[in-house]
């Protein structure tokens, strides 16, 4: 008893330590814990059957055996209705090809089997004594054959037959929409179709040497040209040309009021007065100059040029009168331009301006054909243009473009079919086969 006391108080300050009980308490938790999963897991499965003494039980069945019935039940509800449902395993079957795919090859298999072996033909399997009839009768009934075909395919009956055929399958064709033959993946490329070839274009070598004669014919002409400058430009033209320049005089009047009324301006207009007076004044007799003072003079200069000189002006440029003046001289003006050849206005020009001229046009013009800009704009047309005729039928559009297109698509199908048909090379493939 005392040994035992005596190994208490040894290890009672062992257990005392804080860290020595929270470690004691996890390795408990874990054991427990352990213990306890270990237990309930194996209460699931385990008995297997139950466990009785004297008819009295004393474990009964685990859980999963007790239950198998009902558990295997739900399970396969839940596998039929939400994993593998009836839906699937048709769709599977059939919506995907999996059945048909099955069974083409079984008879793919079995029709190569058939068509690998050798049969003997109709007219060996007879016997010797009735071939010769039989073939002198399919000899004569090909023949008849061949005559019927030949004249059932150039007969009246067939023709119609088949124009009937073909405008019913043209309106079928016709009717529908745009949208519902050609998708949006066609539709894509058909976009990038035309959009290569229009950049192709663009940028050949053959539409830049066009641009560079079409452009160095127009400015020879023009050069060279007797015709008025007017006949190249329409009366709207014309008439557009006049009422631009007549919108610049009102900016003009200001321009040149601000002009006049500077002070560069006013003093160089001072000066010249003032230059004029002195020398008038210079110019008078002694005793008028007794009446007339220099100084007055040029004090009535100064006002005249400081007040009254840009008030006068500003008066007179911004009257209607001027207005109007000015108006008919840019009217005026034009109309003597116009009237005149362009040779006559800008002179004779050296033949390497005119090359180089000729060189910048052709340089603006490709440059503006060639440009994001431009392919950007090109390529924004036609995605608008082709989206604005999905929606209509293909039989509309072609009513559009052109009234008897569809007639004549008719038309041009049927006669090429019959001419097909009714030659005797159809009629000869068909009789042989």
């Amino acid at each position: 008893m005392d040994f035992l006391n005596d190994i208490a108080n040894t290890l009672s300050p062992f257990f005392r330590n804080l860290w020595v009980q929270i470690s004691l308490l996890i390795l408990f938790a874990t054991v427990h814990g352990y213990a306890g999963a270990w237990l309930a897991v194996r209460m699931l499965f385990r008995p297997r059957k139950p466990f009785r003494i004297l008819g009295i039980t004393l474990f009964p069945q685990g859980m999963i055996p007790r239950h198998r019935d009902r558990l295997a039940n739900a399970i396969g509800k839940a596998v039929g209705e939400e994993l593998v449902s009836q839906e699937t395993i048709m769709e599977e079957l059939l919506g995907k090809d999996f059945l048909r795919k099955k069974i083409r090859g079984v008879v793919e298999s079995y029709t190569d089997e058939l068509a690998s072996r050798d049969y003997p033909s109709l007219i060996d399997a007879l016997p010797a004594n009735l071939r010769a009839p039989v073939l002198d009768a399919i000899t004569s009934l090909q023949l008849k054959i061949a005559r019927h075909i030949e004249d059932v395919l150039k007969s009246e009956e067939s023709l119609e037959t088949i124009r009937g055929f073909v405008t019913r399958r043209v309106d079928e064709f016709l009717s529908k929409r745009v949208s519902e033959v050609v998708d949006d993946d066609a539709f894509q490329k058909i976009v990038g179709f035309f959009e290569d070839r229009i950049e192709s274009a663009v940028n050949s070598p053959t539409l830049e040497e066009k641009v560079r004669e079409f452009i160095g014919r127009r400015v020879d002409d023009l050069a060279n040209t007797e015709t008025p400058l007017g006949s190249l430009f329409t009366e709207d033209a014309v008439a557009l040309l006049k009422e631009k320049a007549g919108e610049q005089i009102e900016p003009v009047v200001h321009r040149l009021t601000e002009l006049a009324a500077a002070e560069k301006t006013r003093n160089q207009i001072g000066a010249l007065i003032k230059h004029e007076v002195h020398d008038y004044y210079e110019g008078l007799p002694f005793f008028k100059k007794i009446f007339v003072s220099r100084e007055n003079l040029i004090g009535e200069v100064d006002d005249l040029v400081n007040e009254s000189l840009p008030k006068r002006i500003e008066e007179t440029l911004k009257g209607d009168f001027f207005a109007e003046e000015a108006r008919n001289f840019i009217d005026t003006s034009i109309d003597d331009a116009l009237a005149r050849p362009l040779p006559d206005l800008v002179g004779t020009v050296a033949p390497e301006q005119l090359g180089r001229l000729k060189a910048q046009i052709v340089k603006s013009v490709l440059s503006v054909l060639r440009g994001d800009e431009m392919r950007s704009s090109i390529s924004a047309y036609l995605t608008g243009t082709l989206e604005k005729l999905r929606p209509h039928s293909i039989d509309a559009i072609m009513q559009t473009l052109h009234s008897e297109s569809e007639e004549k698509l008719k038309n041009m199908l049927s006669t090429g079919l019959l001419s097909i048909l009714s030659r005797d090379e159809t009629s000869q493939i068909i009789n042989s086969v």
